[in-house]
């Protein structure tokens, strides 16, 4: 229904029951009620949250006074009660009723707390709610040089504007512009419906799922914009941006219809009306950046916030893609996450509700993508405690959490498979368990074995005395862990400690020569050096491929190897080497600007005792087996300990943080919410676009984002053939699209093409990234889908007979 245009959008954000008695509203009135929205599941009980310190607050614009969390509050920031005999001296406020009882009520909240306060600091910093409430300049809202006044009273109550702000910080909202520029009311605004009710509704501070019943300010005699001194016509306004502008908000207080006669006075604020002011106050100290203040009815950060949620919804609040609320709100939101710390929910499985509920709501990546990860990480934790704010998670969320949830523990159980005891079983079922392979004519394969489980034996001795055992167990006098087991801690220590082992080690000139199909273009040369980097890399190749998921080769894939002047003969190769010799020859196969960890230092006591006696080869078999040991550990740890990209607050957590939420924000349009990375097909010049998620947190990704593969960008990035033949493996070799990709012809393919034969990977399509062309978006599913040239009035017959039509005749011969 198309209201008039001197109807008022009725808003009411809490209130108890007396206050909801006096808002029932007559009959004619309620039928111009506007249609309500689904009402939100109720919530969990809310207790104000522990004090939160607040770090150093974004400077304020002019004419603030009072600061954000981190800033000392001005002197209009103190409680609105003082003593008794100050309080005489002042001027009576009828807005609470005034009289003796008042000052009595006054006494008593002073010695229970302020009536409000600033959110974030270190106890309750006071808020003066007077000038607030008496529809007075608010001084921490008033920009000397904003071109918008905001006035939270009808022009009827003949007070002023409590706010003045720039026109930029509602731009997004069109709803606001078109308010002040007086056209809303001349045009349809169906899709408005109330706010929800976020008041609890009884002692234990649960929500009620109630909306406001009030009648709208439609009656009163020139509530909207409308003639106001910066309302006009939104051409004209694209001729002045800067003229002043007023702008009344479209709230409902009871005041408005209770009458002023000479006997009544000045009407009362009842309850629910503070609360709705204040939730306004906070709304626009949200778009400013400014302090956010609550009361003992709305004490929670959580509660505050989802009610700025609430108006930045109603009031539609968007970017051109509808994936935030505009540039304003999200930049102010960010700012608070890290005032407030809201991000940080590591202690707190409700804290971690909160942050995906918030990231919802405001339409927050940042936050959201923080809460998500954490909930997947101790998801068990959570659902055991039954905490009702997960109520409030909208459904897909609710179904990505459990999918990423059982994604973990997949992830979870095959690192428990292959490290709990170090059991590599794949890397000696291939080459090395064969018989016929031509290299075991010049290679002992027996001798990798044995110095692959001396290695192991090694690295279980060192971890047994590092932690008290292995596996690790919580509380132990070694170790302060909370969880046994192979935790994010113990694993990511682990995984620093084989890095190291690995920059140590590796040959950081020798690029490796496998695709990601595990094939190779080496060299046929049967003599000892050659046969042995060529089945080491064969070795590898089967490691990567054994279990899924299959993991893309290494860039530098090889380690050093001793040498000397007699490396090319045979007989000298077999003779066992000196000690002063075997240091100087051990010294060269390391890379000297490894960093020295206790690890480090115990692996090369272990190396020296090991290469005692040995010959050139048999130093050479040493190394390859300690090698193959350090790849697989190595190979085997990134699903589980890269963090996702964005998540900050990492440290000291012992559940895993890998799984990110996937196909796009669940708040967006189904053809926008999930963005898409143009790439370009090896071998021809189709270009296609691919969910960005996918190539981020695919396989590829995140094995990407790991060791290994930083430091050989790192090592190559001052030779440009190098880092190009670098870059190259790193993105994949080319290789034919899948069945189906872009495929003109899926007939008269061989069996190694098959689905099932190939790995489920971007790389693996011969795929290479390309810049997106400005002002160029890939298209949408929805765009690409062909439109529909069904006619619903034709029938079957008529159907069948176009059919026939459309087929060729025969002639005749």
């Amino acid at each position: 229904m198309a209201p008039s245009k001197t109807k008022r959008i009725s808003l009411f954000l809490g209130g108890s029951e007396g206050a909801e008695t006096n808002s029932v509203a007559s009959s004619n009135s309620s039928s111009n009620r506007l249609q309500k929205p689904e009402q939100y599941p109720p919530p969990a009980p809310l207790h104000p949250p522990p004090p939160i310190p607040g770090p150093a607050s974004r400077s304020p614009s002019p004419g603030q006074g009072l600061g954000r969390p981190g800033t000392p509050p001005s002197d209009t920031g103190g409680s609105r009660l003082a003593p008794v005999e100050e309080k005489k001296k002042r001027r009576v406020s009828r807005l609470f009723g005034g009289g003796a009882s008042s000052s009595n009520e006054q006494v008593h909240q002073q010695q229970a707390g302020p009536l409000a306060w600033v959110l974030g600091h270190q106890g309750k910093v006071p808020y003066n709610l007077t000038m607030l409430l008496n529809g007075e300049k608010v001084p921490e809202l008033w920009d000397e040089e904003g071109d918008t006044f905001v006035y939270l009273f009808p022009r009827m109550s003949n007070k002023g504007p409590s706010f003045r702000l720039d026109s930029s910080l509602y731009s997004d909202s069109q709803y606001l512009t078109r308010l002040v520029h007086g056209q809303l009311y001349s045009e349809n605004s169906a899709g408005l419906a109330p706010l929800p009710d976020r008041t609890p509704q009884n002692s234990s501070g649960n929500y009620g799922s109630s909306r406001a019943n009030s009648p709208d300010r439609s009656t009163v005699e020139g509530s909207t914009s409308d003639g106001s001194k910066g309302s006009r016509a939104l051409s004209d306004a694209a001729e002045d941006d800067r003229s002043e502008k007023h702008l009344y908000v479209p709230i409902a207080l009871s005041t408005d219809r209770e009458p002023v006669t000479p006997t009544t006075g000045e009407p009362r604020l009842q309850t629910k009306d503070i609360d709705t002011l204040i939730t306004y106050r906070n709304f626009f100290s949200f778009l400013v950046g400014q302090s956010i203040v609550a009361t003992e009815r709305h004490s929670e950060i959580f509660d505050v916030f989802m009610r700025v949620a609430d108006i930045l919804h109603y009031y539609q609040f968007s970017n051109i893609d509808g994936s935030t609320f505009g540039e304003v709100a999200t930049s102010s939101f960010n700012a608070y996450i890290d005032e407030l710390n809201l991000a940080d929910v590591r202690t707190s499985r409700e804290k971690t509700i909160e942050a995906i509920v918030l990231g919802e709501r405001l339409r927050s990546m940042k936050l959201y993508t923080e809460g998500f990860v954490h909930a997947a990480g101790k998801f068990e934790s959570i659902k055991e405690a039954q905490i009702p704010k997960f109520e409030l998670m909208s459904p897909k969320t609710g179904t990505r959490l459990a999918r990423a949830a059982m994604d973990l523990d997949n992830r979870v159980a095959n690192i428990n498979h292959k490290l709990s005891d170090f059991d590599f079983p794949a890397i000696f079922s291939g080459i090395l368990n064969s018989d016929t392979a031509d290299e075991r004519k010049v290679i002992r394969f027996k001798q990798w074995k044995t110095s692959f489980m001396g290695c192991r034996s090694f690295v279980l001795d060192y971890y047994k005395t590092k932690y008290g055992s292995w596996l690790p167990k919580a509380k132990s006098k070694k170790n302060d862990l909370t969880t046994s087991g192979l935790n994010r801690l113990v694993l990511l220590e682990m995984y620093r400690d084989f890095s190291n082992l690995y920059d140590f080690l590796v040959d950081r000139s020798n690029l490796t020569t496998r695709t990601v199909e595990g094939l190779m273009t080496e060299d046929d040369g049967m003599d000892f050096e050659s046969a042995t980097r060529r089945s080491l890399r064969r070795v590898l190749a089967e490691y990567d491929r054994s279990t899924p998921p299959v993991q893309p080769p290494i860039p530098f894939d090889l380690p050093l190897y001793p040498s000397n002047e007699l490396k090319k003969d045979p007989k000298a190769r077999m003779k066992k080497i000196k000690s002063d010799e075997l240091n100087r020859m051990l010294k060269y196969s390391h890379n000297s600007d490894a960093f020295l960890t206790p690890f480090l230092e115990a692996f090369m006591h272990f190396e020296v005792k090991q290469a005692h006696g040995c010959s050139m080869d048999e130093l050479w078999e040493l190394r390859t087996g300690q090698w193959l040991f350090c790849y697989a550990v190595l190979q085997s740890l990134p699903m589980l300990v890269i963090d996702v990209p964005g998540v900050k607050f990492t440290e000291g957590v012992e559940y895993f943080l890998c799984e990110p939420p996937r196909s796009g924000v669940p708040w967006g349009r189904e053809d926008t919410q999930r963005s898409r990375t143009w790439f370009g097909v090896a071998g021809g010049s189709h270009v296609v676009s691919l969910p960005t998620d996918i190539v981020e947190h695919g396989v590829e990704g995140v094995y990407r984002r790991s060791h290994c593969w930083k430091m050989a960008q790192q090592w190559s990035q001052n030779d440009a053939m190098m880092a190009a033949a670098v870059q190259e493996t790193m993105q994949g070799n080319p290789l034919p699209a899948p069945p189906g990709f872009l495929d003109p012809n899926p007939g008269g393919r061989d069996r190694s093409q098959s689905p099932d034969r190939r790995r489920e990977s971007v790389m693996n399509l011969g795929l290479e990234a390309l810049p997106l062309p400005s002002g160029v978006a890939p298209a949408s599913p929805a765009q690409m889908r062909p439109s529909s040239r069904n006619d619903p009035s034709k029938t079957f017959d008529a159907i069948l007979q176009s059919a026939d039509l459309a087929k060729p005749s025969k002639k005749k011969k």
